[in-house]
This record gives C-alpha cells, sequence and structure tokens, in this order.
C-alpha cells in the first residue's frame, strides 16, 4: 500500500485556514503589570509593551518613515525565551580610534617644531583629525543598538521588535521576566492538545496578517513552520 502525504498536508493547510471561528469584539483595553517603553529620538523610533488583564500583550510602535502600529498579540504564542541581538558599528569604533591617536600624534608633532607656519598647520590638522574623531564617535553610538525580538512559537516569527541602545535589554530585565510567567500563566489556564494549539497559532498568525503586522513573506514562512509541526 502506498500513501500520498502530499494532498493530505494540503488538506490540513485547508482546514487551518478555512475553519470558521467567531472573533470576540475586542475587550476594552486595561492594562495591568509593568509596562515596557523604549523611546529614541535620534534614531527615530519607540516601542512600547503592555499586559492586558485578558493574557494578551498590547504593542505599540512608531517608526520614522512608517505608520504608527497598535495591536495585541495572544501570550500563548509568544516564545518565552526573547531573542537579544547586540549590533556593534565596530568599523564607526575603529575609525574614531584611528583617527583619535592621529589627531594626538598630530599634537605631540607640533609641540616639538619651533617653526611657527608648521605649528599653525599642525595644529590646523590635529583640530580637523579630532573633529572628525567626534563625528565618526557620533556615528558609532547611532548605529551601535540592541534589539529584543519575540517570536512565535512554532511559526518562528517576529512578534514585537524592541531597538534601543546599549544596556536596553539589561533595563528591560524586570518585563521580560515578568513577560515569562506571564506567558507561562496563559498557556496553563489554556491547556489544549498540540493540534488545537497549532490550529489556534496559525490563527492568531492569520489575524497579524490581515492587521498588516506580518508581511506576505513572514506568514508563508509560518504557516510552513506549523504544518512540518503539525505533520
Amino acid at each position: 500500500m502506498r500513501f500520498e502525504m502530499g494532498p493530505a498536508i494540503r488538506a490540513e493547510h485547508i482546514c487551518l485556514e478555512s475553519d470558521e471561528f467567531i472573533v470576540a469584539e475586542r475587550p476594552r483595553e486595561v492594562r495591568v503589570g509593568p509596562a515596557l517603553k523604549v523611546a529614541s529620538r535620534l534614531r527615530g523610533c519607540e516601542t512600547e509593551l503592555a499586559f492586558r488583564a485578558d493574557h494578551h500583550l498590547a504593542i505599540r510602535t512608531r517608526r520614522r518613515r512608517e505608520s504608527d502600529r497598535d495591536y495585541i498579540v495572544d501570550l500563548r504564542f509568544v516564545e518565552s525565551e526573547p531573542v537579544t541581538e547586540r549590533r556593534i558599528a565596530w568599523r564607526c569604533w575603529q575609525a574614531t580610534a584611528a583617527l583619535v591617536a592621529l589627531g594626538v600624534l598630530g599634537s605631540w608633532l607640533v609641540s616639538q617644531v619651533s617653526d611657527p607656519r608648521w605649528q599653525h598647520v599642525g595644529l590646523q590638522a590635529s583640530i580637523g583629525l579630532l573633529t572628525a574623531a567626534f563625528c565618526a564617535g557620533l556615528l558609532g553610538w547611532y548605529r551601535t543598538r540592541e534589539i529584543i525580538e519575540l517570536r512565535s512559537v512554532h511559526g518562528a516569527v517576529r512578534l514585537a521588535e524592541v531597538t534601543g541602545g546599549l544596556g536596553c535589554s539589561r533595563a528591560a530585565g524586570t518585563f521580560l521576566a515578568e513577560l515569562r510567567r506571564r506567558i507561562e500563566a496563559a498557556r496553563s489556564q489554556a491547556a489544549q492538545s498540540k493540534q488545537q494549539f497549532l490550529r489556534d497559532e496559525m490563527r492568531e498568525h492569520h489575524r497579524l496578517w490581515n492587521e498588516g503586522v506580518l508581511s506576505d513573506a513572514s506568514y508563508d514562512a509560518s504557516k510552513r513552520r506549523i504544518l512540518q509541526a503539525h505533520a
């Protein structure tokens, strides 16, 4: 006997996306517990995360050249361990160190020369190098950032992103610890089989895709991962 899994998987895919379910009207937003707000005017971004009383996470994002977003995410489908990434602009900092070294060396050479004309030229060059080092340092500070991503359990797509300067993840430590606790509480309160959990997770992804939170590529990738886990 031979079994073809392709049609079965496609049928399961249709089942997951075509099940009729009632979307209840969004209840009045009631925020409880700590909130996390990271804003940077220089980078032109702001993110606010706040817990709601119905085991949901309210997310507000503002990005330069992008429309503001205000949406909610079911905590059951959030991975308990966020992905933290630190992006350091090494080239900018290396350029800053090199320019500072050249500026200091130029100042020392000026002090060793007795000719006023060369002293004037050397002093101007040193000031120019130190000014360039200051600008490179500002650029390095601007490009150095920490990113905290909240991803879905099986779909592994980004549900929220918090971008801040160095120390952002450490400052958010208390909030992330509370987030883990609330995720576990949400899952334990609504205990269900893996198959039902996957169906509900796909519905959650579909809702976020309809709201414009997930892109087409992210949504398609999440469907593939969930179907693989369901099989």
